[in-house]
């Protein structure tokens, strides 16, 4: 199946999204992460890691990290990131931005 993920590139944060072929297995999870509102993104950091995340406007719900840019090592984060993806967890996580908070 097909997921779509945001790319961010050096050295201004320019987007890109990109269309990456990953397991059937992944389909159920990533419908849930798109209905929830969020998307999938990566980015190679200035060290070589590829930091790729579930993000929302709030800011990143779960990330994974891989060493290089090897394309089926950072596929296979990327599907295992999208298999551990919790709807119930995700919500919780998504209410605390909605508390009111005191100051």
């Amino acid at each position: 199946m097909i997921v779509k993920v945001t790319q961010y590139y050096r050295p201004d944060g320019r987007k890109k999204t990109h269309e990456i072929e990953v397991s059937d297995e992944c389909k159920e999870k990533y419908q849930e992460i798109i209905s929830c509102g969020a998307r999938l993104t990566a980015e190679q950091l200035m060290d070589g890691v590829v930091s790729q995340t579930i993000e929302t406007v709030d800011g990143d719900y779960d990330i994974i990290l891989t060493r290089g840019n090897d394309p089926s090592k950072n596929k296979e984060a990327l599907e295992k990131m999208i298999m551990r993806f919790d709807k119930d967890k995700f919500n919780k996580w998504e209410a605390w931005f909605e508390e009111e908070i005191v100051l």
